[in-house]
């Protein structure tokens, strides 16, 4: 009996050991989200909250940054060594971070998992594009496709048709405008993220096809981009608001929202915003007017996705995760919910795709033959210091009538042409 009691105890602390070691062995990742609020957050929590629950060994804690620090928050935990183990960010940033060397590569795991074929190839390519070798150090899981929000109610009241052509845009701006009410025909996007708003109209305008000549000069100055932004910025303070000057995506969003303006510029990303706030019948997303090269002109949209950081101590577990986010559950559950284009093509079949009008809206522009995407140079290593940083200031001057289109427009082609001819050389 006294040797079968020790056996007994030996076996006891064996198995306690052995369960204190797995307990020890759980991996905790850490998740950054880089446009964290309302119509984001519950989504990817309640996503987060079903792989926690799938899991035996991995837990992945969420953590939402505001889009207006998210760049700045993501630079310092770079330059201090501090990253997550999985950030979802702004494909504009991916090259400036793969000059620093903080990203794994992903093409092995791609590659080695069943459903990468179902993942929209042509994203996949301008990922890849942000590398001068093509590999995969992000996968986009959702885009924001640029289109035109109008207030449908606004325009039956006032008799106006919905704009085909920019002429008609231009003036529906103007019969929509009642200055003594307080309401415009449009609201001008004037503060943060204004220059990419602006890039996607002035090349839906022109129709030009690429961002570069055969030469490499940048074609944002072309005459035809001259000929709008004059047009568009003589609507300020005339058939937009004065305080359009300082506006952001929420205060843009507001005015639309609250009937203050009749037409804004954004992508599919802000539905959930209208559809809180207004009627269905109220609204409705509308591609681009034509362009003058009878073309429905696009440039990529905003794209974002998952990366790993070379901090990570788990990559085949934080893979996983990315894994579980791109599947067509995840990623038909959260683009439905935001309101923008899933990238995993299995949920293009779903029923919520076709109910979806701004997403049905973007889907078919993309699909018309007469759609041509401008790809925007998101691989040059400062796209987001000239985008974000730079060029925003020098849009309110010319808001402001500090600074001429002419030369607003030179500048930023001066400074991609000098950008584009550092990376080819």
């Amino acid at each position: 009996m006294k040797r079968f009691l020790m056996i007994v105890a030996v076996v006891a602390i064996a198995l306690s050991t052995v369960f204190a070691q797995g307990g020890s062995d759980r991996i905790t990742l850490t998740f950054w989200d880089e446009n964290a609020g309302e119509t984001r957050t519950p989504y990817y929590q309640q996503l987060i909250d079903e792989f926690n629950a799938s899991q035996d060994r991995i837990t992945v804690v969420y953590e939402g940054i505001p889009s207006s620090s998210a760049k700045e928050k993501y630079d310092v935990a770079i330059a201090t060594d501090t990253t997550p183990d999985i950030g979802h960010c702004n494909a504009a940033w991916g090259s400036n971070w793969l000059a620093q060397e903080c990203l794994i590569p992903l093409d092995d795991y791609f590659a080695a998992w069943p459903e990468s074929e179902y993942i929209n190839k042509e994203y996949l390519a301008l990922n890849r594009g942000l590398d001068p070798e093509g590999r995969l150090f992000m996968i986009t899981d959702t885009v924001a496709t640029p289109l035109m929000w109008v207030r449908t109610d606004m325009f039956e009241e006032k008799g106006v048709k919905i704009p085909q052509t920019w002429d008609e845009f231009f003036a529906a701006a103007e019969k929509l405008t009642d200055k003594a009410n307080g309401v415009y025909g449009f609201s001008i996007r004037g503060g943060a993220g204004s220059v990419v708003e602006l890039q996607h109209a002035l090349y839906a305008y022109s129709g030009i096809p690429s961002y570069f000549d055969e030469n490499g000069k940048c074609t944002i100055n072309n005459p035809d981009h001259v000929e709008f932004l004059q047009r568009y910025v003589d609507m300020y303070n005339v058939y937009t608001a004065e305080s359009d000057i300082t506006n952001g995506y929420k205060e843009m969003v507001a005015a639309f929202d609250g009937g203050s303006a009749a037409m804004i510029f954004h992508n599919t990303g802000s539905k959930a915003e209208h559809g809180a706030a207004l009627e269905p019948d109220q609204y409705q997303a509308v591609r681009f007017p034509v362009s003058k090269r009878d073309t429905y002109s696009y440039t990529a949209g905003s794209q974002g996705g998952y990366c790993i950081f070379d901090t990570c101590e788990h990559p085949d577990e934080a893979w996983e995760f990315i894994q579980f986010m791109l599947s067509e559950h995840a990623n038909s559950y959260f683009n439905e919910m935001i309101g923008q284009v899933p990238m995993n093509n299995l949920v293009l079949e779903e029923e919520w795709v076709a109910e979806s009008q701004c997403t049905s809206e973007a889907l078919n522009t993309l699909a018309d033959p007469k759609c041509k995407l401008v790809s925007q140079p998101k691989y040059l290593p400062e796209y987001s210091q000239i985008m974000e940083t730079e060029l925003p200031p020098m849009f309110q001057a010319v808001l402001a009538g500090e600074m001429t289109v002419e030369d607003f427009l030179d500048t930023w082609a001066d400074a991609f042409t000098e950008a584009y001819a550092a990376y080819n050389a």
